[in-house]
């Protein structure tokens, strides 16, 4: 129970430092404009108490002095009451809206600066999928919970013990008594907060099934074979079959708890009624005036909702640490230590990329997708990488791109371990494109520029990399030229086909200019006659580069000047196209394959 509740005031902490580092100033301000509302309630109470007194005095009289009560005390101080409450509460709304604002944006740039250097490999695991899920789909609105629950947590407190210093002038035990009556029901809420929290938690993975059904059926990139293969029907049943198992297993949960504090709150409503019941009793007796009796009814039912609301805040933010563990939880995973990794890129290759008995395997998994790869990349020489589907091709390129290490062995360049080279380095001279290339809904131009942001836009090179992949032409011809946006999600959108799509990538690699480019598929959606005119002119633009391209084509493949036949996982041939192809072995298998 202790290490639990030291964990959770950890949470709250971290939490209060957040909002404190995104605005001192607001911080400071939003926790003063609280208190002073804290102590409001107080300042009711005394006014109630004056104004029943002083119309009792008036009622004595045998002329009722209007005018002089108007003038009194009671409508100056229920007047500067009012007037407080107003203002405190539009000001401390303006000025948490704004902090709101700066939190969210603090926030944002934690999520944003560990999602753009976690490793790649997060990404293809299901347990980090989880953790992500869990953590960005809480922390939009928990740290706030938290942090303005501390906030009114300390003010429950302030107002509570004002309002338990009236209380205790008219009995201690009536304070003593309200406290004891108010402990089950919170005893109750932090129990269904550890059941709900681990509810939640074993959910998770059917929560993110039931966001992706949903993506199946409203998703631009999905629409046309739902339509085409009339999905979704299908897709719809089981979006509804699961969030169906999901909400009846939380409404489960909800109803019992919901009936629980329904009997907790009838046995605690008896009791208030007994100490109403005292309170009436000793004004009929003159023990207390009936201003007396009034204030201490107001500070009683006051005091019962704050001891509520006191106990509730204790709950919900022992609820909100619970949820708020997969936010930290997300921000403890390592990122790659830049300082360790501070080798450069080599100027220029001199002596070529080795694969010194490389394998790989992809984390929580026990099969190897590489494995025992010996050979090494000439500087300056294209390589094909070819076999069969997986056999390890991709990730081969994404070993090379970085994504990923080695899980055995080592690649290394010019004597240079690759995965000590910084990241940044890897940028500005490795140039990549993927079979599954990104579409940038951007201006053509930053399309381009993407491929090597860290270089000033130099719009001549640009249009020089456009040309290299045969989109020069298509993008001068729209209206707006290299500034027109491409896609179809913004207004004044340029669509593109495929394989337009394609050369664009293939231009974003060329402008990059790197001593290495890796393509994987490069020509997949190409036609034959643009797949011509740019094997035209290959040669060229890996003129003094190093090229690794992965391709089933034989016209892409016989641009290499080497050959690398993988089968599943491993090397089982290499040499130039032409030996490959005069020697019966894996090579002359696939080419004849093709042929037929």
């Amino acid at each position: 129970m202790y290490k639990k509740l030291r964990e959770s005031s950890i949470y709250i902490f971290k939490t209060i430092r957040i909002f404190w580092e995104s605005s001192p100033g607001l911080t400071v301000v939003n926790f003063g404009l609280t208190l002073l509302r804290g102590v409001l309630p107080l300042m009711l109470l005394f006014i109630v108490k004056v104004v029943v007194d002083d119309v009792g005095e008036i009622l004595k009289t045998d002329e009722t002095d209007i005018i002089s009560f108007l003038r009194g005390r009671s409508v100056i101080l229920a007047g500067v009451f009012f007037l407080l409450n107003a203002l405190t509460g539009a000001i401390g709304t303006l000025f948490k809206e704004k902090h709101s604002f700066l939190v969210n944006d603090f926030i944002q740039n934690l999520v944003h600066h560990k999602t753009t250097r976690v490793s790649y490999q997060y990404f293809e695991d299901p347990k980090y999928q989880d953790l992500f899920f869990r953590a960005l789909s809480e922390v939009s609105y928990r740290p706030a919970r938290v942090y303005y629950g501390v906030i009114g947590l300390f003010q429950n407190l302030l107002t509570l013990t004002l309002v338990g210093v009236v209380l205790i002038v008219l009995d201690w035990w009536v304070l003593f008594f309200m406290m004891i009556v108010s402990l089950p029901i919170v005893f109750y809420r932090i129990q269904y907060s550890r059941k709900l929290y681990n509810l939640r938690k074993s959910q998770t993975e059917d929560e993110r099934k039931v966001q992706y059904f949903n993506r199946l059926l409203t998703g631009k990139d999905f629409a046309k074979e739902v339509r085409v293969f009339n999905l979704g029907d299908l897709f719809k049943h089981y979006y509804e079959e699961k969030k169906d198992d999901l909400r009846e297993k939380q409404l489960k949960m909800l109803v019992s708890k919901t009936l629980t504090e329904t009997f907790v709150q009838i046995f605690t409503t008896i009791c208030l009624l007994i100490v109403f019941g005292y309170l009436v009793f000793s004004t009929v007796n003159g023990t207390i005036s009936v201003g007396a009796m009034a204030m201490y009814f107001l500070a009683l039912h006051r005091g019962y909702a704050l001891l509520q609301g006191l106990l509730g805040r204790i709950s919900v933010i022992y609820e909100d640490n619970l949820f708020l563990k997969n936010f930290f939880d997300f921000l403890k995973i390592e990122v790659r230590d830049e300082g360790l990794n501070h080798c450069e890129f080599p100027k220029e290759i001199s002596q070529g990329i080795q694969f010194n008995n490389v394998g790989f395997k992809y984390p929580n998994t026990n099969n190897w997708v590489l494995q025992g790869l010996n050979f090494t990349i000439k500087p300056g020489e294209t390589i094909a990488i070819v076999g069969a589907n997986g056999s390890g091709k991709t990730t081969l390129v994404k070993l090379l791109a970085g994504l990923y290490e080695p899980t055995e062995g080592k690649i290394v360049v010019d004597d240079t371990d690759w995965t000590r080279i910084r990241s940044d380095e890897l940028a500005q001279n490795v140039s990549v494109i993927f079979q599954d290339f990104m579409l940038y809904n951007v201006s053509a131009q930053d399309n381009i520029w993407y491929g090597n942001v860290q270089r000033d836009r130099n719009e001549e090179l640009i249009q020089c990399a456009a040309k290299d992949a045969g989109v020069h032409n298509l993008f001068s011809s729209f209206s707006k030229g290299y500034d027109t946006t491409l896609g179809n999600l913004f207004k004044g959108s340029q669509p593109l086909s495929q394989g337009e799509w394609q050369r664009t990538a293939l231009a974003r690699s060329f402008y990059n200019q790197a001593a290495l480019i890796l393509l994987d598929e490069p020509t997949s959606s190409l036609d034959v006659f643009t797949e011509a005119k740019l094997l035209d002119h290959f040669k060229s633009i890996t003129q003094n580069r190093t090229a690794v391209i992965v391709s089933h084509r034989l016209s892409t493949i016989k641009l290499a000047d080497r050959i690398v036949v993988l089968d599943q996982g491993q090397i089982a041939e290499i040499g130039s196209p032409h030996d490959l192809e005069a020697k019966k072995g894996h090579f002359k298998e696939m080419v004849d394959s093709l042929k037929r």
